[in-house]
């Protein structure tokens, strides 16, 4: 009969667990959620400028604003997304994926629907600027709209 030997080699994972030391998961969260709002202020400035730039070149008074690509405005929602996390409590990011959507199925036609662009634009501005302060119901009815206009709530419902 034949013996068995068993070996086990030691497991530095398990070691590392039994010595004391380190973060506890609350002090660790706590570091991170300060870290992440050093961000807060230059993500929202570049929201704003974003924003300040799609007005600039996209809104109704401005001359030349069909010579304008879909690619361009795409570009400058996209930098809204890139940052909205800090304004999602005004559904900024919601309104800036809808004007996505919008102008997808424009660039789709090859054609501008400027009065839904138009629309898309305010409410970027109005959430923007107050759209933490309005009720939810009323921001939800807003993304509703925006939604529909775009036909995201087509491809979503």
């Amino acid at each position: 009969m034949s013996v068995v030997r068993k070996f086990r080699p030691p497991n530095r994972l398990k070691a590392m667990i039994k010595v004391r030391g380190g973060l506890l998961a609350k002090d660790a969260v706590a570091a991170a959620e300060t870290g992440v709002e050093t961000l807060r202020d230059p993500c929202l400035a570049a929201l704003d400028e974003a924003l300040v730039e799609i007005e600039r070149r996209f809104l109704p008074e401005v001359a030349g604003r069909e010579a304008e690509t879909f690619e361009a405005l795409y570009d400058l929602v996209s930098k809204i997304l890139d940052v909205a996390g800090f304004a999602a409590d005004a559904s900024v990011d919601q309104a800036a994926i809808s004007l996505c959507a919008l102008v997808d199925n424009c660039a789709e036609a090859e054609a501008w629907r400027w009065e839904a662009v138009d629309v898309h634009i305010n409410a970027l501005r109005l959430l923007r600027n107050h759209g933490a302060t309005l009720p939810e119901d009323h921001r939800q009815a807003m993304i509703d709209g925006l939604h529909t206009i775009s036909g995201l709530k087509a491809e979503i419902g």
